[in-house]
């Protein structure tokens, strides 16, 4: 008898194992935070390991601008890999309609490392994650 209670339970316990795992994906939350975040910019270039800058040409930073109803972008770029406000050299707040900046080549030093840094503002002032890539400058 009290085998079969335990067999019962196991089996009730096996079969209803998928369901008490998937429960918790059904559910949902009332995160206060879900509804205002904003998406991370997708950076396109430099995303590579260096940059060559040929030259009195500027250094083109690019990015998709693929989401609408935002405020617009903070760029910030930093002398090597750390993204601290001591490293920063470069700050600009750029309008919503933007995909692109052009960085003065006298900001950059051959051979240096450089990170730069994209977030995304929305009307209400949300700030995404940022994006950022690093990269050398290569000048030719």
């Amino acid at each position: 008898m009290r085998y079969r209670k335990i067999a019962a339970i196991s089996f009730f316990l096996l079969l209803s194992f998928p369901f008490i795992c998937f429960a918790g994906a059904a559910g949902f939350t009332l995160d206060s935070g879900a509804f205002n975040s904003v998406p991370e910019p997708r950076l396109r270039y430099p995303i590579n390991e260096s940059a060559v800058l040929t030259r009195d040409e500027p250094l083109e930073f690019k990015w998709w601008n693929d989401v609408t109803g935002i405020q617009g972008f903070v760029l910030k770029i930093y002398k090597g890999y750390d993204m601290y406000g001591a490293n920063l050299i470069y700050k600009k707040d750029l309008p919503a309609d933007s995909s692109s900046l052009e960085g003065d080549q006298g900001l950059f030093e051959d051979g240096q490392v450089y990170t730069w840094s994209l977030v995304r503002v929305s009307f209400a002032g949300y700030k995404s994650d940022r994006s950022f890539n690093s990269f050398k400058v290569i000048k030719e």
